[in-house]
């Protein structure tokens, strides 16, 4: 959730409005989940919502290793590893704090997403994505049954089972969440400012997200009838398609290895559009999705900080209409936005991203605004 560009370096709107879009349905989707009662009207609404669950944080975890790939680029020296490092130091210790009292922190995740990428930011591009194939074929190893039961079984807070957390049964496991990481850090080496390559990557996206999502819908029950028809007994039909449900289901909460092709399909999705967005527009993108955009650390953690605050108050129910939910979650993002204004007016960057850049032994170039007329020593 880092500024993807590097210091003093140009930004680039088109990554800026996608991620201030979906860090945006991420507040509403958070709003949704603890103050909404289930299947509310409008349905198409609440459906939309529940589709978004965790496709917005996909759409994060590939812009942020885009923005890994931004931030190396061709020059890649010791001191941009070590501000690398000591960012996933910063976001894996944020992350712990949080997940005392958010148990689907997305934080210390990041960190370890970095510390992976930094292991392979060296790789050429199709290294990096068959990095990411290797990751996605991890997250396999946790649907086999004994694997599954082993898991299931280890000791609440014990170090074993906070490995497990982190790297398959996690809310963002490293298997296969690291794939989406590594597959933005290849997508950071793409020139997506060039229309054909924007149009190529964006029905890729859509293709990728449609075939997963047919995969998930037909395939179980096709091989099902398929066995079934060439003399297989009723039990190894059960299993086939347990099994094949398994890996097909489009669930990104589980994350079974279909629907992370889905969640990167979407993902990619909304990064394409926001930069032809960026292009074709002539007074250029939303300003506040680009503020918002430019700061989501510090709402990522105001919003959370808000949601449990507020859940605790007198009269403060967990069965508001969605549509209720989602306008709160919209008058919260924008009066966020006021805010911020109001910050920058006198600061660089939001007050969680400046924390970053002080982080010990991090060097800061310009945390304040330097005003005209400041004096030069």
């Amino acid at each position: 959730m880092n500024n993807i560009s590097g210091h003093g370096s140009k930004r680039i709107q088109g990554y800026d409005l996608a991620r201030g879009v979906a860090i945006f349905a991420m507040v509403i989707i958070d709003f949704k989940a603890f103050f909404c009662i289930d299947e509310t009207f409008p349905e198409w609404l609440y459906a939309i919502i529940e589709y978004m669950d965790r496709r917005a944080a996909a759409a994060l975890v590939i812009i942020a290793g885009a923005g890994m790939t931004l931030m190396s680029g061709k020059a890649y020296t010791e001191k941009i590893r070590d501000t690398l490092f000591k960012r996933a130091v910063f976001l894996i210790l944020c992350g712990i704090l949080i997940a005392r009292i958010w148990p689907a922190d997305i934080l210390h995740f990041y960190g370890f997403f970095i510390l992976t990428g930094l292991v392979m930011v060296q790789l050429s591009s199709p290294g990096l994505l068959v990095a990411a194939g290797v990751f996605w074929l991890g997250s396999f190893i946790g649907l086999f049954d004994h694997v599954g039961v082993y898991l299931e079984n280890l000791a609440a807070g014990s170090l074993p089972e906070q490995l497990a957390d982190l790297f398959f049964t996690g809310y963002y496991p490293v298997f296969p969440w690291a794939a989406l990481y590594l597959f933005g850090m290849w997508l950071g080496r793409q020139d997506l400012k060039n229309r054909n390559n924007a149009i190529t990557l964006l029905g890729s996206g859509l293709l990728a997200a449609v075939l997963s999502e047919c995969a998930g819908y037909f395939i179980p029950g096709m091989a099902v009838k398929t066995i079934l028809a060439h003399g297989a007994s009723d039990e190894t039909a059960a299993y086939i398609f347990i099994l094949l449900s398994k890996l097909t289901v489009i669930d990104l909460t589980l994350p079974s290895p279909v629907s992370i092709i889905s969640g990167a399909g979407t993902g990619l999705c909304v990064i394409i559009l926001s930069f032809l967005c960026t292009a074709g527009l002539k007074q250029g993108p939303p300003q506040s999705f680009m503020i918002v955009g430019k700061n989501t650390l510090s709402l990522y953690v105001l919003h959370i900080l808000f949601i449990k605050g507020i859940e605790n108050l007198p009269g403060i129910e967990e069965d508001y209409p969605v549509l209720w939910c989602t306008a709160g979650a919209i008058l919260f993002v924008a009066a966020y936005t006021l805010l911020i204004r109001l910050w920058l007016k006198k600061f660089a960057m939001g007050p969680l991203e400046s924390a970053m850049r002080y982080f010990p032994f991090v060097k800061a170039q310009r945390i304040v605004k330097e005003h005209p007329g400041a004096s030069a020593g």
